[in-house]
């Protein structure tokens, strides 16, 4: 399971976390916290695995932080410029 595209981090997070729910026996905040963090591709991924969040609402809002920098343009998306890339270099130009 990853974030799509368009989706918001939140709505990311409680999808994540209502699948997460069935699992059995039940994970403990540190084991969600790593998990979660693991579904998340670059810039994300770098931001979230060096922060010293230990719960579940914290890497939230770690990710909704980084979410909000990607729409300032104060962190680069490097899966949106990859993809922005292979279009450009496909044009035949």
């Amino acid at each position: 399971m990853e974030k799509e595209n368009q989706e918001s981090v939140s709505s990311y997070a409680q999808r994540w976390r209502d699948k997460a729910t069935y699992v059995q026996p039940p994970l403990i905040d540190t084991e969600m916290v790593m998990l979660f963090a693991n579904t998340f591709q670059s810039p994300y991924y770098a931001h979230l695995i060096g922060s010293s969040a230990q719960h579940f609402h914290e890497v939230m809002r770690i990710a909704e932080r980084i979410e909000k920098a990607i729409k300032r343009g104060k962190i680069k998306d490097f899966v949106m410029d990859s993809k922005t890339m292979m279009r450009d270099d496909s044009g035949g130009g």
